[in-house]
Parts: structure tokens; C-alpha cells; sequence
């Protein structure tokens, strides 16, 4: 059932290719990515804790990604029509993209983690050259070339793994499950355990856009359409820290875990400094929100060093909190991009005089991490755990990263709120598929504010006990 799940949204988009009428087309994907949804919320009990949390927010936010552009389309320009350009391609490739991330984040082992990310990469390779132009297929070949090379470290690194781990006497079948793996960790106290599970962590990292392996992400970003945009900032970047998390989980049963904690932390710590000072040159909204992912990779890359209960539970709330709020906040931008034909912050102007404004502004006070949205409890729970764990130094380096992030934001927010909006320069489209666009739109930033008062509910006390499972090395 977990294999026919990670194969139904390749599948399911195939065959809504097939109807010749547009409007067909777009209620097939609809009824299809709402089954998908279904089917992955009915089968996550069979999952464990940590995938099912994971596989029911990729399909979720996935199903709405979709409503989206099939509402408002990327369309390429005229001088710039790639073969791939087309909406069926479009949309199967993004069924290939959602199912190499129900793939990944459902393996048991390093093998169908490693492929499933893999395919990720392969998937997204042509949704960021979809508009074409130099530009853009500049941007997919840097980001097929520098992802390529992160998942080939990551391969070695695995297979450096399997070989300490047969050297330990561990069966060839369970040499590459990471429960069978953390369950005889003691066995991998060598050299080579070590720089397997190293080069594993680089890999991936490269994958999540830690510095200094991020040179991809500002530019497939921002070249990217606004829904793929979304998907690579709110999914890829949380599936690749998913298979972070899976490698610490055998790494705390090794002697390696001090410094793995140790790398993890200083590439947290260049993301989230790095991240927010480049936040204050950009002059590209989407450049600006590329950014923004860095940061946020870097918080998250932070919590996860410390290896505590509170660490797992600030990662994982933050990650799936971002999800939302970053996909909401690329969403607005293709929004606001169909209606004033530019992404550059010298002409977005009136945001605040028009839905997919308002939307775009929520999303960058939610980004900042202002009180009392979802990011900010997990920042301030963040320099909680750096203090509470002398982590000194880090706490403030940590606080002035996050003002000077919050400020970029903030400037962004108030000059484009002031003014007013520019006229229209694309056709408008039938309003019944804008309708798409908008009921994803807000359907997105209402998980964004559900997600908010989160910690508050008492479910949150299942994700805290999944954090201390983690924490345990369970």
C-alpha cells in the first residue's frame, strides 16, 4: 500500500493529461490531488511518527501548490517556449516531483531515501528551467550540477556506512536501515562509520541549502515559477533535512555524534548570518524570499545540533511551519507578479489595497517572525534552548541574525504596503480558474495561522513526544 501511494500522484497526473478539454484536465488533477491527500492521511498510521508528519504535509501542501497553478498557469514567453513547457509535461513532472518526496520520506533505508531524493532533483531539474531563457536554464544547470554533486557525496557516504557496518557483522539486508543501523551503533565506532555518516550529512546539507553548499538556491528560486518556487522552499528543503534527522538518529548511537553536532551547528549558524545579510541587498522579492530559506534552513540546522527534546521539537514544528509560510509567501509573489508584471521591490507597490497583497504581506511579517505567528515561537524557543544548553555566544549571534533578517522583511513590507498598485498588465483569465488560485492561496495561509497557535493545542504534546523518541536516538 506504501508503494502504491508513492507511485499514485505520477500516475494520477499521467492520466489527467489525457482529457483534451482544459477545464477537464484541471478537475481531474483537483479530485486526484485531493485523493492523494486522503490516501496519505489514511495510511499514515502504518507509517512511523516522524514519515507520517512529513508524507501528510508534502501531500497537503502539494494538493494546494497544485489548485494554484492550475488556476494561474506559468506560462513561458513567446521568444522562450522549452519543449517541457507545456501543462501536461508541467504538471507531470510536479506528480513526478510529489511522488519522489512521498518516496523519500517513506523509505526505510538510506538506499530508498538517497533514491527518492535523487528523483527529486531529476524532477525539478526542468520545472526551474520551465519559463526557459538564459537565465533560467542557467539557474537548473547550477542547481542540477551542485544537487548532483550533494547526492553523490551523500551515495558514498552511504555506501561507506554499509561497508563499516558489514566489517561490524551486520547483515547485508539490514546494512543500510537506519533502525538496524542505530539499534548495533556501538559496532560503528571507526574511522570509516565516521566519514560515511560525515559525507552523508554534506550531501544532504547541499540538498537543504546550508552554507556554504547554497549556491543553487537564490538562483533556481528565483527563476523558478512561483509555485515551483514553493515547492523547493517549503518541501524539498524539509524532505532533505528529513533525511538529516534520519542520519543523526544513527549517528547519536555513535561516537561520531559530537561532531556531527559540531558541523551541523557552525553550517547553521554561516546559513542563518549569511542568510539574513544578504536579505538586506536583495531588490527581488523572490531573490529576497531565496534568502529568507537560508535562514530559515540555518535555524533549523541549529536546533537539530543540539540534539534535546526542546532541539528536535523547535526543528520539526519550524520546518513544517515554514512549509506553509514560505509557500504562501512565493504563492503571493506569482499572484502579485500576474497582476503588476514585476518582482522587483522598486515597482511592487499597494499591496495592502488587494487580496494576493495582503496575502504577500502576512507572509512576510510571518517570515520576520513577528509576534504571535508560528516562526516566532520557534525562534524564541530557539534562543531558549541556546541558552538553557550555555550555548552563550550562539543565543546572541543567533537574536542580532533574526533582527537583521526581520528588518529586511520589514523594509520590504512597508514600501511595497505604501503607494499605489500598479495597473494590471496581464489578462485577467477566466475568474473561475483565478478562483483556484485564491482558495489555495488562503487555504495555505490558513494552515499558516492554524500552525500558529500549534504549540498551544494539546496534539502539540505528540510532536514533543516524538522529540524525545529523536533525542533518544529512537
Amino acid at each position: 500500500m506504501i508503494a502504491a501511494l508513492t507511485l499514485f500522484p505520477l500516475v494520477a497526473f499521467a492520466i489527467a493529461a489525457i482529457p483534451r478539454k482544459r477545464s477537464l484536465r484541471l478537475a481531474a488533477r483537483a479530485a486526484f490531488s485531493v485523493a492523494i491527500v486522503a490516501a496519505t492521511f489514511a495510511l499514515a498510521p502504518r507509517l512511523d511518527a516522524l514519515s507520517a508528519i512529513f508524507a501528510c504535509t508534502v501531500s497537503l501542501l502539494m494538493t494546494l501548490v497544485v489548485l494554484f497553478a492550475g488556476g494561474l498557469f506559468p506560462s513561458p514567453s513567446r521568444e522562450h517556449r522549452p519543449p517541457w513547457s507545456r501543462p501536461a509535461a508541467f504538471f507531470l513532472l510536479v506528480g513526478g516531483f510529489w511522488s519522489s518526496m512521498l518516496f523519500a520520506v517513506t523509505a526505510t533505508t538510506f538506499v530508498g531515501l538517497w533514491a527518492g531524493i535523487t528523483a527529486t532533483t531529476l524532477a525539478t531539474t526542468f520545472l526551474v528551467a520551465h519559463l526557459g531563457g538564459r537565465t533560467a536554464l542557467e539557474a537548473a544547470w547550477k542547481y542540477l550540477i551542485l544537487c548532483s554533486f550533494g547526492i553523490a557525496v551523500a551515495l558514498i557516504g552511504a555506501f561507506m556506512l554499509a561497508r563499516a557496518a558489514g566489517d561490524a557483522g551486520i547483515f547485508t539486508a539490514d546494512r543500510f536501515s537506519w533502525s538496524v543501523l542505530a539499534l548495533h551503533g556501538a559496532r560503528l565506532n571507526t574511522p570509516l562509520a565516521r566519514t560515511g555518516l560525515l559525507l552523508m550529512l554534506v550531501g544532504f546539507a547541499t540538498k537543504a541549502g546550508l552554507v556554504p553548499m547554497h549556491a543553487w538556491l537564490p538562483d533556481a528560486h528565483a527563476k523558478a515559477p512561483a509555485p515551483v518556487s514553493a515547492m523547493l522552499s517549503g518541501l524539498l528543503v524539509s524532505c532533505a533535512f528529513y533525511a538529516i534527522v534520519r542520519v543523526q538518529g544513527v549517528t547519536l548511537h555513535t561516537d561520531a555524534a559530537p561532531l556531527f553536532e559540531h558541523v551541523l551547528r557552525d553550517g547553521g549558524a554561516l546559513s542563518l548570518v549569511l542568510g539574513a545579510a544578504l536579505m538586506l541587498a536583495q531588490r527581488d522579492i523572490k531573490r529576497l524570499l531565496s534568502y529568507s530559506t537560508i535562514e530559515h534552513a540555518g535555524i533549523v540546522a541549529i536546533a537539530l545540533s543540539l540534539a534535546t527534546p526542546l532541539g528536535y521539537f523547535v526543528a520539526l514544528y519550524h520546518l513544517i511551519d515554514h512549509a506553509f509560510v514560505k509557500s504562501l509567501a512565493f504563492l503571493s509573489v506569482g499572484a502579485v507578479q500576474h497582476e503588476q508584471g514585476s518582482t522587483s521591490m522598486g515597482h511592487i507597490r499597494g499591496l495592502r489595497h488587494r487580496p494576493s497583497g495582503i496575502a504577500l504581506l502576512f507572509a512576510a511579517i510571518g517570515l520576520g517572525g513577528l509576534p504571535p505567528g508560528g516562526l516566532f515561537i520557534s525562534e524564541l524557543l530557539l534562543i531558549v534552548a541556546l541558552v538553557s544548553g550555555a550555548h552563550y555566544v550562539l543565543a546572541v549571534v543567533a537574536a542580532l541574525a533574526l533582527l537583521v533578517g526581520f528588518a529586511a522583511l520589514l523594509r520590504f513590507a512597508i514600501e511595497s504596503a505604501a503607494g499605489t498598485p500598479v495597473a494590471a498588465v496581464a489578462h485577467p483569465g477566466p475568474r473561475a480558474l483565478l478562483g483556484f488560485s485564491g482558495f489555495a492561496l488562503w487555504c495555505v495561509g490558513a494552515g499558516a495561522i492554524a500552525l500558529a497557535i500549534f504549540p498551544f493545542l494539546p496534539q502539540a504534546m505528540r510532536l514533543l513526544e516524538l522529540s524525545r523518541t529523536l533525542a533518544a536516538g529512537g
